[in-house]
């Protein structure tokens, strides 16, 4: 199995896509073959404008008296998993990757493995076609 990125697409992205027998916008797909080398269970997406997505993601502490588990009548909490629960609080945005190049990503649907192809010129989607060095 191993350690994958996540691919997900715009709603709005108008692009062709070969016949997988689903709607391939309405999915999840896995990325094993971006250029950065490193698989860190980093999410993508695809825009409606045809751009390459990355999610930034930061975690920040929340301070006690904002946290649900602190109590006002005696000034913290009852125990320390009420002290740590909601201790943190993950802000997020999306970056544009500006990617240039080709990368495959996959998934199996209704049994059959599906691979398919990403071709991007200049940061832009251009293509989605069959991956040909998959066995499909």
């Amino acid at each position: 199995m191993g350690l994958f990125d996540k691919l997900t697409f715009e709603d709005r992205l108008e692009i062709g896509f070969p016949e997988i027998g689903a709607e391939p916008i309405a999915m999840t797909w896995q990325i094993k073959s971006l250029p950065d080398g490193f698989l860190m269970m980093e999410n993508y997406k695809i825009t409606a404008e045809r751009r390459l997505f990355k999610e930034q993601a930061e975690y920040e502490q929340v301070p006690e008296e904002e946290r649900p588990g602190y109590d006002e009548t005696i000034g913290g909490f009852a125990n320390e998993f009420e002290r740590w629960r909601g201790s943190m609080k993950k802000t997020h945005g999306w970056t544009d990757t500006e990617y240039h190049g080709t990368f495959e990503f996959h998934r199996t649907i209704g049994g059959k493995y599906v691979s398919l192809e990403a071709t991007f010129t200049d940061g832009r989607l251009v293509d989605i076609s069959r991956n040909p060095r998959a066995k499909q």
